[in-house]
C-alpha cells in the first residue's frame, strides 16, 4: 500500500512539475474550496463562486490593506485595495500595479477609474469619454445586438468586460483554463496564452506587474505604426481600449490623420512627425533614448524588453498608446491619467514643470521641462 501511495504522490508531483510553468502554481487549496462548508459553516460569504473558487475576481484580487502584491501570496496582483496603496506622484515610486488601482474610483468617483461591477460602493454611470456604444473585437462580436444596454456596468471579463472570451457572459466561463495555462509564449490564440488574460492582445508581461518599474524591468506593449486612423491590428494594447473607446483610435475623421490632430493619436510612431520635438522623447538625441515608465511607449516587436527606444526613425520602438498616458484600473487623478494634469490636482503642465510634473512632457520636450 506505501508503494502505491508514493506512486500516485510521485505521479501528482510530475504532474504539477509540468504545469510550472503556469501563471497560477502553488497548493490548490490557496484558491479553491470543495464545499465552501466546515462544521456547518459557511467558509466564505456568498459563495461558492464559480469552479470552487474563494471568491470572485474582485475577491481573489483584493486587500483591506495597501499591499498590492497579495502578502504572502505574492503571485496574486492586487487591483483593488480597501486602503490606500500608495501611488505616489506618477505611479512608478509608490506602490502601485502597472494598471492601477480601483481604490480611487471607490474614494474618488467614476472620473477616477472604471466602475467595474463587483467592486464595493462603485456606482453606475456608462456615458465616458469616447464610449461608441458597441464593441467589435477580435472574434468579431459585439455586446448583445451591437449595443451596449443602458444598465449594464463593466465587467471584469467577458461580453461586456475586458479579459477573458467576449464570447461569455460569465467571469468564470470567461477566463475557464486561463490560470493555469502555460503563457511561456504569448501568441494571443487563447485566454492563457494572451497578454495578461486579454484575448488576442499581445505584449511582454512583468513578472511582478511593474512594481516599482524601470528601463530595464517593465511591461512591452503591443503597437503598430500604422499610417492612417483607419487602420489598425488587433493585437495591440490600444486596440483593446478601442473595443469600448472606438472614437479615440480609428474611424474617418475620428482621430485624423494630418496636421492639426483632432485628437491625441494612439499607434502612431513618434518618429513619423520627422525632426520633431518628439525626437528627444526623455531626454534623449533621437536614437537610444531612455525607455520612459512614466510615459511608456509601445513595439511592433514585443519579444524583448526595451530599454532603449529610437524616437526620431520609425523603427517601431516608440509608439504612442493609450497607456502611454492612462491606467486601465485607475489613479488618483481625474481620466486615469497617470500624473497629475489639473492644476486643482497638482498639475505642472507648463514650461518648466520641474521633476515629478506633468507626463506629457516626457514626449512634448519643446513645451517645458519634466
Amino acid at each position: 500500500m506505501k508503494k502505491v501511495v508514493m506512486l500516485i504522490v510521485g505521479m501528482c508531483m510530475l504532474l504539477y512539475g509540468t504545469i510550472a510553468m503556469a501563471k497560477v502554481s502553488g497548493p490548490c487549496a490557496d484558491c479553491h474550496t470543495m464545499h465552501n462548508m466546515q462544521g456547518g459553516n459557511e467558509l466564505y460569504p456568498n459563495g461558492p463562486y464559480g469552479a470552487l473558487t474563494k471568491g470572485d475576481c474582485i475577491g481573489c484580487h483584493m486587500r483591506n490593506d495597501g499591499d498590492t502584491l497579495g502578502g504572502t501570496l505574492d503571485q496574486i496582483p492586487i487591483v483593488y485595495n480597501a486602503q490606500d496603496p500608495n501611488y505616489g506622484v506618477n505611479g512608478t515610486d509608490g506602490d502601485t500595479l502597472a494598471g492601477g488601482n480601483f481604490y480611487w474610483v471607490v474614494t474618488k468617483g467614476n472620473e477616477y477609474g472604471h466602475n467595474v461591477e463587483g467592486i464595493p460602493g462603485v456606482t453606475f454611470d456608462m456615458s465616458p469619454p469616447g464610449f461608441d456604444g458597441g464593441r467589435p473585437d477580435a472574434e468579431g462580436n459585439k455586446p448583445a445586438n451591437g449595443t451596449w444596454p443602458s444598465n449594464q456596468m463593466v465587467t471584469c471579463a467577458g461580453l461586456y468586460g475586458c479579459h477573458g472570451r467576449h464570447t461569455e457572459d460569465d467571469n468564470w466561463a470567461s477566463i475557464r483554463g486561463a490560470h493555469h495555462a502555460d503563457d511561456t509564449t504569448i501568441d494571443g490564440n487563447t485566454v492563457g496564452t494572451s497578454y495578461r488574460f486579454l484575448i488576442g492582445i499581445l505584449g511582454k508581461e512583468d513578472d511582478d506587474w511593474e512594481y516599482k518599474p524601470d528601463s530595464l524591468h517593465h511591461n512591452q506593449y503591443k503597437g503598430i505604426h500604422r499610417t492612417d486612423d483607419q487602420n489598425y491590428d488587433s493585437s495591440t494594447i490600444s486596440y483593446l481600449c478601442a473595443e469600448c473607446h472606438g472614437e479615440f483610435h480609428n474611424g474617418n475623421g475620428n482621430v485624423g490623420d494630418a496636421s492639426p490632430w483632432l485628437r491625441h493619436p494612439t499607434d502612431f510612431d513618434l518618429g513619423a512627425a520627422s525632426g520633431s520635438e518628439y525626437a528627444s522623447y526623455n531626454g534623449g538625441t533621437g536614437t537610444g533614448n531612455t525607455y520612459s515608465v512614466v510615459a511608456p511607449v509601445a513595439s511592433v516587436d514585443v519579444s524583448n524588453v526595451l530599454d532603449k527606444v529610437n524616437p526620431g526613425s520609425t523603427d517601431g520602438t516608440a509608439i504612442v498608446m493609450c497607456i502611454s498616458c492612462h491606467r486601465a484600473h485607475g489613479t488618483p487623478y481625474k481620466d486615469l491619467l497617470r500624473w497629475p494634469y489639473l492644476p486643482d490636482e497638482g498639475g505642472q503642465c507648463t514650461v518648466g514643470g520641474g521633476s515629478g510634473g506633468c507626463g506629457c512632457l516626457i514626449c512634448h520636450t519643446e513645451k517645458g521641462t519634466y
